[in-house]
């Protein structure tokens, strides 16, 4: 009977993660929605400070420049911080010929946490918002953001990441930008019901005196943030209404390198932040971070790999179960088709998009794995690597 517990947890935790648990937010959210809506009218917008580091974007950074300058804020109001980090490409030189900007260069790489660091030193505006450079914000971004804050209690706000793809995209850019419409999805439900658990890198906004510098060996430099203001007991929202647009990676190969630096670093947050799944403390952020993070990073990968095995196990060693285990097992192995199907599909355009996301799925929690192993024994870095993307080429 062993064997049967074993399956039905490991079918319990991959239903729990990516199902029930987004509707019981939704049942929080409901209860808590008369007095969860952000204030619309601004009294006076505050000054803000964009942050942006940068390492080899010379592609990118005067469209960048430009975008920031067309966004719905007062010019007087709105300043850019740029950070050079190390780039070996025309970058420097690009900045230095900006109008109105202000930018720092470190003349070697020091990773972002770092290039961070160095920026908030010269932060003298109340806000700060931190954003790629490769991302294109929409018109009302800031606006969006900035009208969160007129509740005290919050002190994040989280804009939306949208992965820009077509259907002639191969598999990374595709299967990329499903997985963020359902990460929106999530953080939209956990603000909703209270506060969600972090920024995303390209685009999210923060009270700048709540700022803590950075360990400069930190990989996911906006989750550490983020948590870093929910310790100080501030709520981190997420706003739909604020978009940074960027392309997918370009193959499979280029997104599996930059998950496995992902997953990595989601093994170091956890490590530092434990403290976040004290339910003692924080009643509301312990529910989510365990559901959110720990089940999706720790035990969801071994759940998906266990499961057929498991299940297999069921059928030869006790032929007289129920027919729900071949029931079960006719749709595992349906979903590994779809699996193998997408791995044979990976790098083709013009194919149907939720015919390869079970690829796509299945290779995000198999990088979860990898980057446990390179975390442990200490291979992965914190200097990050540009995935090659469609707008690279």
């Amino acid at each position: 009977m062993m064997l049967h517990y074993l399956f039905w947890l490991t079918i319990g935790i991959v239903l729990y993660t990516y199902c029930i648990y987004l509707l019981v937010l939704w049942i929080l959210c409901v209860k808590r929605e008369k007095n969860n809506s952000p204030v619309n009218n601004i009294s006076q917008l505050p000054e803000v400070t964009f942050v942006i580091a940068a390492h080899n974007e010379e592609k990118y950074i005067f469209a960048k420049y430009q975008n920031t300058l067309a966004l719905n804020y007062p010019s007087g109001k709105l300043f850019q911080l740029w950070v050079d980090d190390g780039s070996t490409d025309s970058t420097h030189e690009t900045l230095s010929n900006l109008n109105g900007i202000t930018f720092i260069s470190n003349p070697e790489r020091l990773g972002k946490a770092q290039s961070i660091n160095n920026a908030m030193k010269l932060v003298k505006t109340p806000f700060t918002v931190f954003t790629d450079a490769n991302t294109f914000l929409s018109q009302n971004s800031i606006i969006d953001l900035i009208k969160h804050f007129e509740n005290p209690e919050v002190g994040c706000v989280a804009g939306q990441k949208k992965i820009l793809w077509s259907h002639s995209d191969a598999l990374a850019s595709k299967g990329e930008g499903l997985y963020w419409r359902f990460e929106s999805f999530v953080k939209m439900a956990e603000s909703c019901s209270g506060s969600t658990l972090s920024g995303t890198g390209e685009l999210y906004a923060i009270r700048t005196r709540l700022f803590n510098p950075l360990p400069t060996n930190t990989i996911l430099d906006d989750f550490e943030v983020s948590a870093s203001i929910i310790k100080q007991g501030y709520k981190v929202k997420y706003e739909n209404g604020a978009v940074a647009s960027e392309t997918g990676s370009l193959t499979v190969e280029d997104e599996k390198k930059r998950k496995v630096r992902i997953a990595a670093g989601c093994f170091q947050a956890l490590g530092r932040h434990a403290y976040l799944l004290n339910p003692f403390k924080i009643t509301e952020v312990a529910f989510k971070f365990f559901s959110h993070k720990l089940l999706r990073w720790v035990l969801v990968p071994p759940a998906i790999v266990a499961a057929p095995f498991l299940n297999a196990a069921i059928l030869l060693l006790y032929p007289n179960s129920s027919i729900i285990y071949l029931i079960s097992m006719l749709t595992i192995a349906f979903i590994y088709l779809l699996v193998l199907i997408g791995y044979l599909f990976r790098n083709r355009s013009n194919v149907n998009p939720m015919v390869t996301f079970p690829y796509y799925g299945f290779m995000m929690n198999i990088t979860m794995l990898k980057g446990l192993v390179n975390f442990l024994t200490g291979k992965q870095t914190h200097i990050w690597e540009k995935a090659n993307r469609k707008a690279d080429i």
